[in-house]
């Protein structure tokens, strides 16, 4: 499947992952809507992708806010034209431990990592053609197992990866053909890695971690991936650690 005028929705644009899969995306010729809540980054990026044949658009929201997300989808959706891909891309990460943590970040976590991510999807549905396109939503490696400190983290995106198959069996119920996938990585070098670590007093993830991590446009490189499959075959979920990640 090719990705020239290629429609596509990406929240948290603004940096790192999402940043990632938004510029090759439209290195591959798609036109995309960047949706975050840091408006100079995403416009500048707008700017930045901008051409004739790859249109680029900057949506500033708070994901937080629900009205808000519901009409920035729709604002990305037309001025797009429609919907042919969604990546779920915003998310937070606080080593909040379920026994004393703090209960705002839990709120944060549960707001943005998993009620953002369904309202964005459910108003993009519409949007999307009958024929199908496609959903990534980037989830974690701690979706699959429990990190020592961060079990309320793990519950959100162990909650992905439910919602994730459970949209696919609801889309395949209604005859729908769009694909659903997700990507779980482990230790990716982005600002939500940075504030994991320093939300426990920690310090820098350069300073706990000894290993080289993923980058970025190592997850863009699979999202890609997923994307250009031929429109039989659907990958529900990657996992990726760093090789020098043992857990």
């Amino acid at each position: 499947m090719k990705l020239e005028r290629r429609k596509a929705i990406i929240t948290g644009a603004s940096s790192g992952i999402g940043q990632a899969i938004a510029k090759a995306l439209s290195a591959e010729g798609a036109g995309v809507a960047l949706l975050a809540r840091r408006e100079d980054r995403i416009r500048s990026l707008a700017a930045e992708l901008e051409s004739p044949e790859t249109p680029a658009y900057s949506f500033p929201v708070d994901l937080n806010h629900r009205g808000a997300a519901q009409d920035a989808v729709n604002l990305a959706a037309s001025a797009l034209g429609g919907v042919d891909i969604l990546i779920n891309a915003a998310g937070v990460g606080r080593q909040a431990k379920l026994i004393d943590g703090d209960i705002d970040d839990w709120q944060t976590m549960l707001d943005i990592n998993v009620m953002a991510l369904a309202i964005v999807t459910r108003e993009a549905l519409p949007h999307i053609p009958e024929k199908g396109g496609h959903i990534v939503n980037i989830s974690s490696m701690s979706g699959h197992r429990v990190p020592g400190k961060g079990g309320f983290y793990a519950a959100t995106k162990f909650a992905v990866r439910a919602m994730t198959e459970g949209l696919r069996q609801e889309l395949r119920a209604q005859g729908n053909l769009t694909r659903v996938s997700s990507i779980s990585p482990g230790f990716v070098d982005t600002e939500l890695l940075e504030d994991y670590f320093q939300s426990s007093g920690s310090g820098s993830h350069y300073d706990a971690i000894s290993y080289p991590i993923l980058k970025p446009e190592e997850i863009a490189e699979l999202v890609l991936h997923q994307l250009t499959l031929p429109e039989t075959a659907e990958v529900t979920d990657i996992l990726v650690r760093p090789t020098g990640q043992a857990t």
